[in-house]
């Protein structure tokens, strides 16, 4: 069993760890258990319950009321509110919720769901990657395990995988090379844009993580390929940054370079003139499309 404290709960919920506190002595809302130094600490169902109630609080629901739920009413109501609902925030704690719980047919279900009701761009864009955004911020925190954070990411990896390989190229168009540098893990961004890319009918060849210099030199001396595309999300320094666009640059100079990641924002390098920054999904499509 997973231990939680009442940061943890505070991160995981929004709510304060005040507000907390007040509600368990209030309302009996917890009965945790505490360590030899009198510190409060939580279970899995405490994480679970608080999400709920969270979710119930945030549609207009009174504590004083939802207090009085067991598990299996405070359940139902979650499942009722959400079953109609179109708030991207309301979707995006239930995907933590599914997440916390490592349910992955609730997971898949729920996207299933929402991209049968919206388009598949949207989900990604409004729903998945603001979801990341705050499992991130959890994983900082210290309130959710390198395990949830993996868990999820293997699935919207696949997800996406499956939908690029959906498309068809034509044979006449353009052909992209996607790789992440050495060492960098982490690829959903670049599988978006692989997504994007097949879906506007381009040949398209993704070699994923971690793929060492060399290897890349030596694919791109002896195919033909109008775009490579990579993303830098791990921490790296300006000067090293500048000095893998330049090496990039000089061994590929008869197509477009497209980089984008965070720390392309951070760093904002001097770019060889063949290397084009992408700022987003929009930025990406008008860049191929050019």
């Amino acid at each position: 069993m997973s231990v939680y404290s009442i940061k943890d709960l505070e991160h995981l919920s929004g709510v304060k760890a005040h507000t907390i506190r007040i509600w368990e002595k209030r309302y009996g809302l917890f009965d945790p258990d505490r360590t030899d130094t009198n510190i409060r600490y939580y279970s899995d169902n405490d994480v679970r319950k608080i999400l709920n109630v969270a979710m119930l609080i945030k549609n207009g629901y009174k504590i004083s009321h939802v207090a009085s739920f067991d598990a299996d009413k405070l359940q139902s109501e979650v499942v009722r509110i959400n079953r109609n609902s179109s708030d991207p925030n309301k979707h995006i704690d239930q995907l933590l919720f599914l997440t916390m719980n490592l349910d992955s047919f609730g997971f898949e279900e729920l996207l299933d769901k929402l991209i049968a009701e919206n388009e598949f761009r949207k989900v990604i864009e409004q729903i998945v990657f603001p979801f990341f955004e705050r499992i991130g911020i959890l994983w900082q925190a210290g309130s959710i395990f390198t395990a949830h954070e993996h868990f999820v990411s293997n699935l919207i990896r696949n997800r996406l995988i499956r939908a690029a390989g959906k498309f068809e190229f034509n044979s006449a168009a353009p052909t992209f090379l996607f790789f992440l540098r050495e060492n960098d893990w982490h690829e959903l961004g670049l599988l978006y844009f692989n997504y994007l890319a097949a879906q506007a009918g381009y040949r398209c060849i993704y070699l994923g993580q971690s793929l060492p210099f060399d290897d890349l030199a030596n694919l791109l001396s002896a195919g033909k390929y109008d775009f490579v595309c990579t993303t830098f999300i791990n921490a790296i320094e300006k000067s090293e940054l500048e000095l893998y666009l330049a090496n990039l640059s000089l061994i590929f100079n008869s197509g477009k370079i497209l980089i984008a990641g965070r720390q392309v924002s951070l760093s904002k390098p001097k770019l060889p003139s063949n290397v084009l920054v992408i700022k987003n999904s929009s930025d990406f499509l008008k860049r191929i499309s050019g």
